[in-house]
Order: structure tokens, then C-alpha cells, then sequence
């Protein structure tokens, strides 16, 4: 992989950082140093070219930084990663590092930043048989989910969308969004009401067993300092109905922005039998580290998903759904680049460069004057996600073991001199590896 990978570890009330991993061999690769995690300050600017130089005195990640760099204009992107461990780097918005020869590096398509979560899960890999599921709560007491409701309408209509077969099926308390929904005169898109509890909306979302879920709530922390969504019925969309903007703001503070709420593990048990690819949570703060707690995205990948984006602070909705409507053309982008075209290796979803063009949408003209491109935050397990086109006719799990097992016999085949080899050998592998072909449903290359 063609990543830098920066570790951040908690060494008593210090913090050591070693450069990890990256696409060459570096002098001092694996090698701890204390680092400096205390915010800058500063302009935008000042702030992110402080980040960039406290990581560059650091002798190995100053090297692999100025290397992965120093990519020219259309090199492939060499993303950098950061692991984090340490509780009081992951608060640092190190979205903002800045290059004087180049400007905002996660504003650049060579170098995507993303952070990897504390805790290891092993990812299996995820056969994958159309369609794309696609599944999205959009139900934020006082915040109109139509906007967002287009952007996915447009997405789901694209080249890509159709190359994968996307399916878009929509939870809502909001009735102009289900209303939208059925004149698109489209069978791959549905919709329905929102249940009016916690329990019956985790079996909605596992019943629609999303590949990628898509939601706009409310973020926070519930009793107890539990993280939590709180997700609009419709008696709720209906109480938001003519609050002022100052009103809406207090039923905020006060978390009476929905009643149907969602904890952390609670949403993980619903993913769990679908197995996700990537969530998005367009909320408030969901990307929020402190001394004690991790983010809430932060805390879904530690528990198994593969990849999830957050807010880091409180946004206005206008930004998020700016954000969204650059965000799923790349989306669909990417799984249409990892399934197609078919065969038995599996592939890589790279998140990481999904994100540039949703910030840059976020940027605007001038990205020195406003931060709201930074508030995404893109966490990841250390293991990549890798998807092979499935099978009608086999599960996952048998489509992975035959993969196995013709990776197995061709690697040995390679291994043949067929000038000296066993002819009746030589046969019988070759028979073996056209029987796996034919049983995977894909033609022998």
C-alpha cells in the first residue's frame, strides 16, 4: 500500500510518536520520540505549517513526510494515515497540515488524510452480489432532510450507480422526505415512516442491511455520557415545526432534538449482521475526541466497521449538505472501481481519497478563511477493506474459500517449469484450476 502511517501513543501524560510505516525504507522506521500535541493556535495557516513542523522533528517522519511530498502533480496518492492511540493527539485537526510549496495537503488529491482507529479488528473480506445497498436515516428534528434527499436521488441516478446497481432505501419522520421519494418513479429507491422506538429502528436498519448508511440526526452525548444519536419521529418533526432559529438552538443544548435515541453499542449490534462498508454520520461532533472518550466514529471502527466519517465540531446543516452532494458520486466512484470488473481477486475500497473532493467542495475559493472543510473526519481500520464480485449461486463465505483455494493452485503452477515438470501433474492442477473458475462463475484469464 502507498501510505505513510504515523503513529500517536500515550506514554504517561506524554505522547510518542514513530513513523510506522511508509511506501520506502526510512532510517529509523519504528522509532518513538515525545511529540508535541498542545494546540498551536494561530490563523489557518500558522496552525497547520506548527502540525506539519512538529511532526517533521521527528527525524523519520520528517524524512517520510518530505518523501511522500514530494509527489509530483498527477502521482498516484501516497495518503497519510494517522494511528490514533493517544486520546489527546486524536483532538488536534490534523486535516489542517499545511505545505508552504503546496498549501493544505488534504486539499490536495496526493496526499488524503485519514486516522486510523485505536483498537485492531481483523476485516474479513466482503464478497459482494448486487445491489448496493444504500440506506439512509434522515431524521433531524428542526433540520430538513431534503436537501440531502436530492444529493443521494442524484447520486443513485449516475453512470457509476448503474454500473453497481445501486439500491437507496430511505427512514424518515419528516413527511415532505417520504413524499419526495414517491414520485422518482423509481422501483430501486423506497422509503418509510421511522419507527417511533430505539429497538424498532435498530431493526430497521439491520432488515435493510446496508452496505453504506447514510445519517443525519442529531450528535451527542446521552445520560451517562454515553455517545448517542438522537434520531426525529414524526411527533418530534412536527413539534420543530416554527421554532425560531433561537428556539431550535435551545432545544438543541438541552438534547431535545429527537426521541428516538440511539447509543454507540446500540448501533453497532444493528450493523453487525449486514456488516457495513462505510458509515456516514452527518451530525454534529460524531468525529469529537477528548481526554476521556473517544469520538463517536472513532468508537464504531474500534468496534468492527470498517470506516466511518464524522463531524469534529458543530456545523451548519448548509455545509453538510454540501459536503454529502460532492461526497457520493466518489463513493459510488470507488465500489465501482473495486467490482468492476468481475474476477477472483479481491480489491481495495480506498476511502481515503473519497474525501478530497467533498472538502474541496467545503473550501471554496479561499480555504484559509474558513475551517469547515476540516470538520469531516474520516476514521479507518488498519487493515484495508477488500471486496471481490460474489456469486449468485455462493455465499461470501464459500465464494472466499474457493478464491483460497484457486489462489492456492495457481501460485503452485507458477511455481512449474512445464518443460520439466510432471505432465500428469501439470494436467491435474490445471484441470483443478478451470473446475474453481467455472465454480466462481469467471472466465480463466
Amino acid at each position: 500500500m502507498n501510505r505513510t502511517v504515523l503513529s500517536f501513543e500515550p506514554f504517561g501524560d506524554q505522547v510518542l510518536l514513530k513513523l510506522a510505516d511508509a511506501p520506502t525504507d526510512i532510517p529509523g522506521l519504528g522509532e518513538h520520540a515525545v511529540t508535541d500535541v498542545s494546540d498551536p493556535g494561530g490563523t489557518l495557516v500558522e496552525r497547520g505549517k506548527a502540525l506539519l513542523d512538529r511532526l517533521a522533528l521527528h527525524p523519520a517522519v520528517g524524512k517520510g513526510l518530505a518523501a511522500v511530498l514530494a509527489l509530483p502533480p498527477g502521482a498516484a496518492p501516497g495518503p497519510l494515515y494517522f494511528h490514533m492511540l493517544s486520546a489527546h493527539a486524536d483532538q488536534l485537526p490534523w486535516e489542517l497540515l499545511f505545505d508552504p510549496a503546496h498549501g493544505f495537503c488534504a486539499l490536495d488529491r496526493r496526499w488524503p488524510i485519514v486516522r486510523i482507529a485505536a483498537r485492531h479488528r481483523d476485516l474479513r473480506q466482503r464478497g459482494f452480489t448486487p445491489p448496493l445497498r444504500l440506506v439512509a436515516v434522515l431524521s433531524a428534528a428542526g433540520r430538513s432532510g431534503l436537501p440531502q434527499l436530492a444529493t443521494l436521488l442524484d447520486a443513485t441516478a449516475t453512470a457509476d450507480a448503474e454500473a453497481v446497481t445501486v439500491q437507496l432505501h430511505v427512514i424518515s419522520g419528516e413527511q415532505e422526505v417520504l413524499d419526495a421519494v414517491a414520485p422518482a418513479g423509481r422501483p430501486e429507491v423506497t422509503a418509510e415512516l421511522i419507527p417511533s422506538t430505539e429497538p424498532e429502528l435498530r431493526r430497521s436498519i439491520t432488515a435493510a442491511r446496508p452496505h453504506i448508511l447514510h445519517l443525519l440526526c442529531h450528535g451527542g452525548a446521552g445520560l451517562g455520557g454515553v455517545r448517542t444519536l438522537a434520531f426525529a419521529h414524526f411527533a418530534d418533526v412536527e413539534a420543530a415545526r416554527g421554532r425560531t432559529p433561537e428556539e431550535q438552538e435551545e432545544a438543541d443544548r438541552a438534547e431535545d432534538a429527537g426521541s428516538v435515541r440511539v447509543k454507540v453499542p446500540e448501533l453497532i449490534t444493528a450493523l453487525e449482521p449486514s456488516d457495513p462498508w462505510l458509515v456516514v454520520l452527518s451530525a454534529c461532533q460524531t468525529a469529537a475526541a477528548t481526554d476521556n472518550t473517544q469520538a463517536m466514529a472513532h468508537e464504531l471502527v474500534s468496534n468492527g466497521v470498517p470506516a466511518v466519517a464524522g463531524m469534529r465540531r458543530l456545523v451548519d446543516l448548509n455545509d453538510t449538505n454540501h459536503f454529502c452532494a460532492a461526497l457520493y458520486p466518489e463513493v459510488l466512484a470507488a465500489v465501482r472501481a473495486a467490482i468492476s470488473p468481475k474476477g477472483t481477486l479481491a480489491r481495495e475500497i480506498d476511502w481515503a481519497g473519497v474525501f478530497t473532493a467533498p472538502r474541496l467542495a467545503l473550501a471554496g475559493q479561499d480555504p484559509a478563511a474558513a475551517d469547515s472543510w476540516t470538520d469531516p473526519v474520516l476514521y479507518v481500520q488498519a487493515d484495508p477493506l477488500l471486496v471481490f464480485p460474489g456469486s449468485s449461486a455462493l455465499s461470501p463465505a464459500d465464494f472466499s474459500t474457493l478464491q483460497g483455494q484457486l489462489d492456492v493452485w495457481q501460485e503452485f503452477v507458477s511455481t512449474l517449469d512445464p518443460a520439466t515438470a510432471d505432465p500428469v501433474l501439470l494436467e491435474t492442477a490445471q484441470e483443478r484450476i478451470a473446475a474453481l473458475h467455472a465454480a466462481l462463475g469467471v472466465a480463466e484469464p
